[in-house]
């Protein structure tokens, strides 16, 4: 089965005026069902298309098994297409569908029909060979679509938005089918898509673009607990930022951070000694990392560890209920705003405009330095 291997790999467009991937490498290993995921513009279908064959890139190289495919056409690379659209046949059975691609490429009628067979058994398809594809919703089309790739023996999968047509709530649950069907038919996955949620749920690794580089690229966890910028923290779920300096560095890789002058004094990692003595810092911590209590909450008698907690005063300016979750918004005596994401039965009897003691675990902080454009950092393009 195949592993795919980009190195150094730069696409340009418009007489090399435009920039749409800038000097990649990455591995995609046999098997892995891997997401290209980045806001428009970023090149990630740009690169999908290189992989695929249907963009030649202007410099790099881009290997499948070890092999350089510069000169080998897409219909050469084992490869299955699944796009937004679809791209069915309308006119033709769902049979006629699947059995297209085999009859284009000269197989005997014995082994496209076995073929075909296998195929539409494995999506759970067979039963509507005769049908047309308008019989189908469109998590149907995409098991059809799927179809296709497997029986022209497709070993790997290449997909461009394939849920972006589907209703939020049908997505969902079709989201972790295709991951199941890929997986048990052992296929290399190349799935582009901007929704952060999705590929979260169903990846084995994700691949984060901007602006035609690689920011990150690692498991889910990996990215979701340790962003190393604050556009990949701020584009995989939801994360506080607050502003701030070095205070004082401490032993065993810690320091004391101080947000802003006159704010909360708390204890953050320095891994691998990055920071020094005064740096301007930018904090960050997710929304439902942040614990609150009432002041006179007593921690004495709570069954739970709260030793590594960094605790702090903050104002709660008002709530919002949103079915499944609770949100908070507070404020710090600085100004600076922040917010708590709570599951939508968390009891509390906080009223607002009154003080909350604020609770957040030392590992839940992420601390990088101060850019020289934070709004761009900020920005989710």
């Amino acid at each position: 089965m195949p592993k795919i291997d980009l190195v150094n790999v730069t696409k340009t467009f418009d007489e090399g005026n435009v920039l749409a991937v800038d000097d990649i490498s990455l591995t995609i290993n046999d098997g892995e069902y891997v997401f290209l995921l980045g806001p428009s513009g970023c090149g990630k279908t740009t690169t999908l298309r290189m992989i695929a064959g249907l963009e030649k890139p202007t410099q790099g190289q881009i290997f499948i098994n070890g092999k350089d495919v510069e000169d080998t056409p897409p219909e050469d690379r084992d490869m299955g297409f699944i796009f937004q659209h679809f791209e069915i046949f309308e006119h033709l059975t769902v049979w006629e569908n699947v059995t297209f691609g085999l009859e284009m490429r000269g197989f005997a009628e014995d082994y496209i029909v076995r073929k075909a067979e296998e195929a539409l058994k494995i999506v759970e398809l067979l039963e509507y060979s005769d049908e047309y594809p308008s019989v189908f919703g469109n998590p149907g089309l995409q098991k059809l679509g799927i179809a296709r790739a497997i029986a022209i023996g497709a070993k790997i999968l290449i997909m461009d938005e394939p849920l972006g047509s589907l209703d939020p709530k049908v997505s969902k649950v079709f989201r972790h089918e295709l991951r199941n069907l890929i997986k048990d038919l052992g296929l290399t996955a190349i799935h582009v898509t901007h929704n952060q949620e999705e590929a979260m749920a169903i990846a084995d690794k994700i691949i984060i673009m901007r602006n035609g580089r690689i920011l990150q690229m690692g498991t889910p966890y990996q990215l979701y607990e340790n962003p190393n910028s604050i556009f990949v923290a701020n584009f995989l779920g939801e994360t506080n930022f607050l502003q701030g300096f070095v205070l004082k560095l401490l032993e065993e890789d810690e320091m004391q951070l101080w947000i802003r002058l006159g704010g909360p004094k708390i204890i953050g990692k320095n891994i691998n000694q990055i920071f020094s003595l005064d740096d301007n810092i930018i904090i960050g911590f997710r929304y439902e990392d942040v614990y609150l209590f009432n002041e006179d909450y007593d921690f004495d008698k709570s069954p739970y560890d709260w030793s590594k907690m960094q605790f702090f005063k903050a104002i709660l300016e008002s709530s919002r209920f949103i079915g499944a979750t609770k949100r908070f918004y507070l404020m710090l005596d600085t100004g600076d705003k922040f917010i708590s994401i709570k599951p939508g039965n968390f009891e509390e009897n906080f009223i607002i405009g009154e003080n909350l003691l604020v609770g957040i675990h030392q590992d839940d902080i992420h601390v990088f330095k101060a850019p020289e454009k934070l709004f761009n950092e900020l920005s989710l393009t």
